[in-house]
């Protein structure tokens, strides 16, 4: 049976697949944090009072781990993807689990998690969205796992092209093009060009450059980036930069959140000083509270990822080649050994409030990759499947 994500990756031909991701992308899963190893069995231990009860222990199932950056309710949708493809799959049945593991932020939490996995005999492959993309121990981390059979993919976000020999894939989005469809929505927003600041996590992560860099590109000379504010995943802090920048720039006009938790960290500063009118203000990513900041007026456009896919895929290619399935992977990526065949782009979505200046066909130059909605369709979207 076809599953979503591979429908998914048809180029959206049936318009309910893609209300179905943004569904999924906003409330699926809604996973609490302390459910990350949720669906692992644990081992069984045999009495020790038999030799037969040892010999019938059922062996410890293998896992497939998917370690992100930090946590965020952003994941709950990609955790959703990781069960989807459990059942669908059905890794239970073969011995297998999968789940995502929450990092702390920080590059050293990626470092120690990777170390602890290589002294772990179930773990049969390492998916991560890496804090860092050029951090030389993070790689070889990665390298020693790799070395040990266990199939190493990035998702979310890659690493840097001098490290990608020890990953076999990306899945996630094409954070160039987010930035520059992101950059183009600022861009038609504000013709006249403006300055602004982008906010982010940490710019040592691949998504961020790439998604700040694209940005920049898109907007062009008209616009004047006065800063670039690091927060370092904490969200006070994303708070305080907001507020510092708005002291600092008086003629700052257009305000850009690059990682998920930065819209509401912008949307709550601009609404304590009573400034709506004075800033546009443009995001990645849909976490709920900024679907509803956006209902309330304050977002003017997100580009949206699809991190329900980034996990649901993520899962399928780890799982067929711990199978030795040589079809699926093959499937997804048929121009692997090319340049960029070992990419899967999950695509992107551009959401605008009712009444936007931002049109369709404004974007249209990005391709089928992405797709133009506005709010009340995302939000049926969301009705219509619970």
């Amino acid at each position: 049976m076809t599953s979503l994500c591979e429908l998914f990756f048809r180029r959206a031909q049936s318009r309910s697949l893609w209300i179905l991701a943004a569904a999924a992308m906003i409330f699926g899963g809604c996973t609490p944090s302390d459910n990350k190893n949720a669906g692992q069995p644990k081992a069984t231990t045999p009495n020790s009072d038999s030799a037969s009860s040892v010999s019938s222990a059922k062996p410890t199932a293998k896992r497939i781990i998917l370690l992100n950056n930090t946590d965020s309710p952003f994941w709950d949708a990609a955790r959703a993807g990781i069960n989807k493809a459990q059942e669908d799959l059905k890794l239970a049945d073969s011995g297998f689990s999968a789940s995502m593991d929450s990092n702390d932020g920080t590059e050293t939490g990626q470092i120690e998690k990777l170390r602890q996995y290589g002294t772990q005999k179930d773990i049969a492959a390492v998916i991560i969205s890496p804090i860092s993309s050029t951090n030389p121990a993070i790689a070889d981390e990665l390298k020693n796992l790799k070395n040990k059979g266990i199939t190493i993919g990035c998702f979310d976000s890659d690493l840097d092209a001098k490290y990608q020999q020890y990953r076999e894939f990306y899945v996630g989005t094409n954070n160039v093009a987010g930035g520059k469809v992101l950059g183009t929505a600022a861009k038609m927003l504000k013709p006249q060009g403006a300055p602004y600041v982008q906010f982010v996590g940490v710019d040592s992560q691949q998504n961020a450059i790439e998604r700040m860099d694209g940005f920049t590109s898109a907007v062009g000379e008209s616009f004047v980036q006065k800063d670039r504010k690091l927060d370092d995943a904490d969200r006070n802090r994303a708070r305080d930069n907001v507020r510092d920048v708005i002291a600092k720039y008086p003629d700052l006009s257009v305000l850009v959140g690059i990682w998920s938790y930065n819209a509401p960290a912008i949307v709550d500063v601009v609404k304590e000083k009573n400034a709506r009118d004075k800033f546009t203000i443009v995001t990645f990513d849909a976490e709920a509270i900024a679907i509803q900041q956006m209902a309330d007026g304050m977002i003017d456009a997100m580009v949206v990822q699809n991190p329900f896919a980034m996990g649901y895929e993520s899962v399928r290619y780890a799982f067929a080649k711990a199978m030795g399935d040589p079809n699926t992977p093959k499937q997804m990526f048929p121009n692997l050994g090319k340049a960029g065949g070992d990419i899967l782009d999950t695509g992107l979505k551009v959401v605008v409030p009712p009444g936007s200046p931002l049109k369709a066909e404004m974007f249209e130059s990005f391709g089928k990759s992405v797709e133009f909605v506005d709010l009340p369709t995302c939000q049926e979207g969301l009705k219509k499947y619970d």
